[in-house]
């Protein structure tokens, strides 16, 4: 079944009423709402579009939106997805904004530092749902240490993610020539 253009902005909605906290701390309110709630994509669909998401240059929830709807309803699904996706961070940070405007700044900050709690768990779930998700295995396990050396000694991200594919991609290739 196709979902319609207005149940995939009312989804797309409450995904950006639910993903505060960045492109990863995303990734666990999307597989609930397209995945276990409506049925729409799989969590391996929306794993591999999470990946692409990432790799592309812009805002990881909205470039992930965009993809996943894509797969739903094309061009004008993706299109409505980035909309929807959006509109609610939109509209708290103009409330924000405008609580700050009226000189309420100790309002202003105490909201914000009650997200943060909130950011780390959702990190932390997402984390460990893609964690479930990674194959198991030494030259897995080597290709994430790695790639969390280089991010962590400030290694360009597109760069960590092009050596990662290509080990990859050439390891498992190299390890069958010698058997």
């Amino acid at each position: 079944m196709r979902p319609s253009l207005p149940a995939i902005a009312l989804s797309y909605l409450r995904i950006g009423c639910g993903a505060f906290g960045g492109g990863v701390a995303s990734f666990p309110v999307f597989v609930a709402e397209l995945s276990r709630r409506r049925g729409w994509l799989s969590e391996s669909d929306l794993a591999g579009d999470f990946a692409l998401a990432q790799s592309v240059p812009g805002v990881i929830i909205v470039n992930f939106a965009v993809l996943s709807a894509r797969r739903l309803r094309g061009v004008p699904g993706a299109l409505l997805a980035a909309f929807s996706v959006v509109l609610p961070a939109f509209l708290l940070v103009l409330a924000l904004a405008s609580l700050l405007a009226r000189r309420f700044p100790p309002l202003a900050s105490a909201a914000v530092a009650g997200l943060r709690p909130a950011v780390l768990a959702l990190l932390v779930s997402a984390a460990i749902s893609l964690f479930r998700r990674t194959p198991r295995g030494l030259l897995p396990a080597a290709l994430a240490l790695a790639a969390a050396a280089a991010t962590l000694f400030r290694a360009p991200i597109p760069l960590v993610l092009a050596l990662a594919a290509a080990a990859g991609v050439l390891l498992p290739l190299r390890t069958r020539a010698s058997e």
